[in-house]
């Protein structure tokens, strides 16, 4: 499944230090448990928001990943996504 876990992020922020910080997460727990993949992050620098989108079992599991990566998601929701 997907899910899409949102945190937030100050303008000033680098995205892609966000998006190494939840692809090391998701392969630590990976590693050592439940699959846990990180595809893709989203910045919205106008609401100072960042969405990431993992592939995982559980909303747990990505939480735990975030959890790993030092991350604090407000919330993790399944996302359906169409390429």
């Amino acid at each position: 499944m997907l899910y899409l876990a949102e945190l937030y992020l100050p303008g000033g922020a680098a995205l892609a230090d966000v998006a190494r910080q939840a692809r090391a997460g998701a392969d630590a727990v990976a590693a050592t448990g439940p699959p846990v993949r990180f595809m893709q992050a989203i910045f919205v620098p106008l609401d100072e928001s960042c969405f990431v989108l993992y592939q995982a079992e559980s909303a747990a599991d990505v939480t735990a990943a975030g959890t790993r990566a030092g991350l604090a998601f407000e919330r993790v929701a399944v996302a359906i996504a169409a390429w």
